[in-house]
């Protein structure tokens, strides 16, 4: 009699722990999942990352500024122009966004160059109107009019970035970018374009103020070792990327 009672205690107990292991088994397969696809979307959001970063970096290194390890110590004039070129590729000039003199050229006013200046390179330092020169000629600065006189002719950019590793702590993201030399792109056989290997690599510092990040530092840096050149881009991904950077 007692080992029936012993043996219905023990049925009584093995249900209920029964579908504890059961729960805890759901738990984990759901926490597994969740992980799985926060790995995703990690990496989703890393890639979508790069692609922001490198719209970011396209007017700044398009003619290889000098290298610097703090702004104070940047060579402003060229900075000033990768700003005048900010306002180029984010605006496109549009018909109607700015006026355009007799001579046909774009005219962007100084206020608005100081402004992307101030986006891109934080407010420490100043932007350097007076003096500053358009490569090739594409534009130059009107020192009366304080504005600056953008030609209808287009440029081709030294270099095209590419970023290869993000490394983000509390209020600083540091950027391993390439620099891929505009002559050094080539297409295959269906017309695809293949990145090449960059000419050489830059680390840049971004660092966080009440308005966002700004760039502090470009220094150089030896290619990281996950460096994969020689990836097939398919034209589409190429003309929003690379060739808005390279058009004539």
């Amino acid at each position: 009699m007692s080992e029936n009672k012993k043996r219905k205690g023990q049925s009584k107990l093995a249900f209920p722990l029964g579908l504890l292991v059961i729960i805890f088994a759901v738990v984990g397969v759901i926490f597994a999942v969740g992980a799985g696809i926060d790995t995703v979307k990690d990496l989703t959001d890393n890639s979508g990352k790069k692609l922001e970063y490198e719209k970011l970096l396209v007017p700044v290194v398009m003619y290889d500024p000098d290298m610097f390890d703090d702004i104070s110590a940047a060579n402003i004039e060229q900075l000033t122009v990768s700003a005048v070129w900010a306002i180029i590729k984010d605006e496109g000039i549009y018909p109607g966004k700015y006026v355009t003199d007799d001579q046909g050229n774009v005219v962007i006013p100084a206020a608005d160059v100081s402004a992307k200046f101030a986006e891109l390179y934080g407010t420490d330092i100043a932007p350097t109107h007076i003096g500053v020169k358009g490569y090739s000629g594409e534009f130059t600065f009107n020192e009366q009019n304080q504005s600056y006189l953008v030609t209808s002719a287009g440029a081709v950019a030294i270099y095209t970035p590419v970023v290869t590793d993000i490394d983000k702590s509390s209020n600083t993201v540091v950027l391993n970018v390439g620099y891929i030399a505009a002559e050094a792109w080539a297409q295959d056989a269906y017309g695809n374009y293949i990145q090449p290997e960059p000419s050489k690599f830059v680390k840049v510092t971004l660092r966080e103020n009440e308005s966002g990040y700004y760039i502090s530092a470009i220094q150089a840096t030896d290619a990281p070792e996950n460096a994969a050149p020689g990836v097939i881009v398919e034209t589409v991904a190429h003309t929003t990327a690379a060739e808005s950077t390279t058009e004539e």
